[in-house]
Protein backbone atom coordinates (compact mmCIF):
# COMPACT_ATOMS: atom_id res chain seq x y z
CA UNK A 1 0.00 0.00 0.00
CA UNK A 2 2.53 2.54 1.05
CA UNK A 3 5.46 1.26 -0.88
CA UNK A 4 3.75 2.16 -4.41
CA UNK A 5 3.95 5.77 -3.19
CA UNK A 6 7.30 5.42 -1.67
CA UNK A 7 10.39 6.86 -4.15
CA UNK A 8 13.26 5.11 -4.38
CA UNK A 9 16.46 5.63 -5.31
CA UNK A 10 19.88 3.94 -6.17
CA UNK A 11 23.14 4.61 -5.93
CA UNK A 12 26.41 2.86 -7.73
CA UNK A 13 29.55 2.44 -8.90
CA UNK A 14 30.87 1.71 -12.19
CA UNK A 15 33.89 0.54 -11.09
CA UNK A 16 35.62 -0.09 -7.01
CA UNK A 17 37.24 2.98 -5.77
CA UNK A 18 40.37 0.55 -5.21
CA UNK A 19 40.76 -0.47 -9.19
CA UNK A 20 43.42 1.09 -11.43
CA UNK A 21 40.83 2.99 -13.47
CA UNK A 22 38.08 6.15 -13.44
CA UNK A 23 35.15 5.32 -11.31
CA UNK A 24 31.59 6.12 -12.30
CA UNK A 25 29.20 6.94 -9.28
CA UNK A 26 25.55 7.77 -10.09
CA UNK A 27 22.28 7.61 -8.92
CA UNK A 28 18.53 6.54 -10.44
CA UNK A 29 15.43 7.31 -9.39
CA UNK A 30 13.18 4.48 -10.44
CA UNK A 31 9.93 5.86 -11.07
CA UNK A 32 11.28 8.86 -12.99
CA UNK A 33 14.52 7.48 -14.51
CA UNK A 34 16.42 11.07 -13.50
CA UNK A 35 19.87 9.89 -12.45
CA UNK A 36 23.26 12.13 -11.84
CA UNK A 37 26.38 11.10 -11.32
CA UNK A 38 30.14 11.80 -11.13
CA UNK A 39 33.25 10.61 -12.01
CA UNK A 40 36.38 10.17 -10.57
CA UNK A 41 39.37 9.98 -12.66
CA UNK A 42 42.61 7.79 -12.32
CA UNK A 43 44.58 10.80 -11.21
CA UNK A 44 42.05 12.49 -9.21
CA UNK A 45 41.94 8.74 -7.03
CA UNK A 46 45.93 9.02 -6.85
CA UNK A 47 46.20 12.36 -5.80
CA UNK A 48 43.93 11.01 -2.99
CA UNK A 49 45.51 8.35 -2.30
CA UNK A 50 49.23 9.98 -1.91
CA UNK A 51 47.73 12.98 0.28
CA UNK A 52 44.89 11.95 2.28
CA UNK A 53 45.72 8.06 2.21
CA UNK A 54 42.27 7.18 1.05
CA UNK A 55 42.96 3.84 0.58
CA UNK A 56 42.89 3.14 4.31
CA UNK A 57 38.87 4.37 4.19
CA UNK A 58 37.45 4.10 0.53
CA UNK A 59 33.79 4.07 2.61
CA UNK A 60 34.26 7.41 3.26
CA UNK A 61 35.65 8.76 0.03
CA UNK A 62 31.98 6.61 -1.18
CA UNK A 63 30.14 8.37 1.38
CA UNK A 64 31.47 11.92 0.00
CA UNK A 65 30.19 11.22 -3.25
CA UNK A 66 27.19 9.92 -2.11
CA UNK A 67 26.91 13.14 0.01
CA UNK A 68 27.62 15.42 -2.82
CA UNK A 69 24.99 13.32 -5.46
CA UNK A 70 22.08 13.92 -3.26
CA UNK A 71 22.76 16.97 -1.04
CA UNK A 72 20.37 19.07 -3.34
CA UNK A 73 17.99 16.70 -4.25
CA UNK A 74 16.82 15.18 -1.04
CA UNK A 75 12.69 16.00 -1.77
CA UNK A 76 13.14 13.79 -4.81
CA UNK A 77 13.10 10.50 -2.85
CA UNK A 78 12.36 8.83 0.64
CA UNK A 79 14.18 5.86 0.47
CA UNK A 80 18.03 5.35 -0.21
CA UNK A 81 19.22 1.63 -1.91
CA UNK A 82 23.38 1.90 -1.34
CA UNK A 83 25.11 -0.58 -3.37
CA UNK A 84 27.73 -2.84 -1.53
CA UNK A 85 30.65 -1.79 -3.86
CA UNK A 86 31.88 -0.58 -0.17
CA UNK A 87 31.53 -1.42 3.79
CA UNK A 88 28.02 -0.16 3.95
CA UNK A 89 27.90 0.29 7.57
CA UNK A 90 30.18 2.29 7.36
CA UNK A 91 28.84 4.70 4.47
CA UNK A 92 26.18 5.01 6.05
CA UNK A 93 27.62 6.36 9.49
CA UNK A 94 29.82 8.75 7.19
CA UNK A 95 26.70 9.79 5.39
CA UNK A 96 25.19 10.71 8.92
CA UNK A 97 27.75 12.73 10.19
CA UNK A 98 28.13 14.80 6.82
CA UNK A 99 24.24 15.07 7.43
CA UNK A 100 24.39 15.26 11.09
CA UNK A 101 22.29 18.78 10.63
CA UNK A 102 20.07 18.04 8.48
CA UNK A 103 16.49 16.70 9.25
CA UNK A 104 15.52 16.31 5.69
CA UNK A 105 18.05 12.91 5.50
CA UNK A 106 17.32 11.99 8.69
CA UNK A 107 13.70 10.98 7.85
CA UNK A 108 15.13 8.86 4.46
CA UNK A 109 15.20 4.98 5.16
CA UNK A 110 18.65 4.11 3.84
CA UNK A 111 19.54 0.77 2.50
CA UNK A 112 21.70 -1.53 1.61
CA UNK A 113 21.17 -3.41 -1.74
CA UNK A 114 21.98 -6.63 -0.10
CA UNK A 115 19.18 -5.85 2.56
CA UNK A 116 16.58 -5.61 -0.06
CA UNK A 117 17.46 -8.95 -1.54
CA UNK A 118 17.72 -10.55 2.17
CA UNK A 119 14.29 -8.97 2.17
CA UNK A 120 12.77 -10.44 -0.89
CA UNK A 121 14.25 -13.56 -1.24
CA UNK A 122 15.94 -12.41 -4.39
CA UNK A 123 19.37 -12.99 -5.07
CA UNK A 124 19.62 -11.57 -8.36
CA UNK A 125 18.02 -8.41 -8.02
CA UNK A 126 20.91 -5.91 -8.75
CA UNK A 127 20.81 -1.89 -8.40
CA UNK A 128 18.84 0.52 -11.07
CA UNK A 129 21.93 2.53 -11.41
CA UNK A 130 24.20 -0.07 -12.25
CA UNK A 131 23.95 0.72 -16.01
CA UNK A 132 24.07 4.64 -15.35
CA UNK A 133 27.02 4.71 -13.23
CA UNK A 134 28.72 2.79 -16.20
CA UNK A 135 27.59 5.90 -18.54
CA UNK A 136 28.77 8.11 -16.32
CA UNK A 137 32.29 6.67 -16.11
CA UNK A 138 33.04 6.10 -19.81
CA UNK A 139 31.55 9.50 -20.27
CA UNK A 140 31.38 12.00 -17.70
CA UNK A 141 35.29 13.07 -17.67
CA UNK A 142 35.10 13.87 -21.90
CA UNK A 143 34.36 17.67 -23.09
CA UNK A 144 31.00 18.66 -23.53
CA UNK A 145 30.86 17.87 -27.05
CA UNK A 146 32.37 13.98 -26.82
CA UNK A 147 29.41 13.96 -23.95
CA UNK A 148 26.87 14.62 -26.48
CA UNK A 149 26.20 11.35 -27.84
CA UNK A 150 23.30 8.84 -25.88
CA UNK A 151 21.45 9.94 -22.99
CA UNK A 152 22.33 13.19 -21.70
CA UNK A 153 24.44 13.54 -18.41
CA UNK A 154 23.90 15.28 -15.10
CA UNK A 155 27.83 15.42 -14.06
CA UNK A 156 28.68 16.89 -10.53
CA UNK A 157 32.17 17.97 -10.62
CA UNK A 158 34.55 17.21 -7.85
CA UNK A 159 38.15 18.37 -7.37
CA UNK A 160 40.64 17.32 -4.82
CA UNK A 161 40.30 20.80 -2.50
CA UNK A 162 36.35 19.83 -2.63
CA UNK A 163 36.69 16.23 -1.34
CA UNK A 164 39.85 17.61 1.12
CA UNK A 165 37.52 19.71 2.86
CA UNK A 166 34.62 16.66 3.35
CA UNK A 167 37.42 14.48 4.55
CA UNK A 168 38.43 17.16 7.16
CA UNK A 169 34.70 17.73 8.47
CA UNK A 170 34.65 14.26 9.08
CA UNK A 171 37.95 14.19 11.06
CA UNK A 172 36.23 16.76 13.04
CA UNK A 173 33.16 15.41 13.82
CA UNK A 174 34.94 12.15 14.93
CA UNK A 175 37.08 14.10 16.93
CA UNK A 176 33.90 15.27 18.88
Amino acid sequence: MGENKERVIHIDTSQKLYERRNTGIAYKIIKTNEHKGLALSLKLKKELERRLSVDYDYARLYAICIYFLIKEDLDLFDKLIICGDEDFISVKEYLGLLFFDNGEYNKKIVKSIVDIRRETGNKNIRSYADDVAYSYMRRALKSIVRRQKGTPLNVIKLDYDTIRNKWLEIDEKIKK
